[in-house]
């Protein structure tokens, strides 16, 4: 479930793209492996948080290449205010999926926009981040 949440393609940004408002920054931390690609995608509502529908698009994704173990900082521009969970991995693998175990667990460095619970990842409210439209910054720990 967590593994097709995380993994998507990254979306078209058309002529249709939202106007422009502030920047959310993403500041990944605790990166041990200086490889691969860190996947971030960005929901909006409760109904699509890891979802594990691979039809189901972000509502914003992107992807960096990681190249040390340096915070790597992705900034998303032209998002409208509201509320946005955010969850991230690192394929260090270069299959652009997350690996798991034969119980879903990740294989793969992870993370999202809050701590991950006693019984599996944070909820959509526990992990929505409040975006005013004013630059702001989030910080995810990956988990290893």
């Amino acid at each position: 479930m967590i593994a097709a949440a995380l993994l998507v393609p990254l979306a078209a940004q058309g002529e249709n793209a939202a106007p422009a408002h502030g920047i959310l920054e993403i500041r990944v931390t605790n990166i041990e492996n200086a490889s691969g690609t860190m996947y971030v995608a960005v929901q909006d509502s409760a109904e699509n948080w890891l979802d594990s529908d691979p039809e189901i698009k972000p509502f914003r994704d992107a992807m960096q290449a990681v190249s040390s173990t340096d915070d790597v900082l992705i900034s998303l521009e032209g998002l409208p205010p509201g509320k946005y969970a955010i969850s991230v991995f690192q394929d260090l693998d270069g299959d652009a999926e997350l690996a798991t175990n034969f119980i879903g667990f990740p294989k793969e460095p992870f993370g999202f926009s809050a701590p991950m619970g006693k019984f599996g990842p944070p909820k959509f409210e526990e992990a929505a981040v409040e975006f005013s439209g004013e630059d702001t910054s989030v910080e995810i720990t990956l988990n290893q």
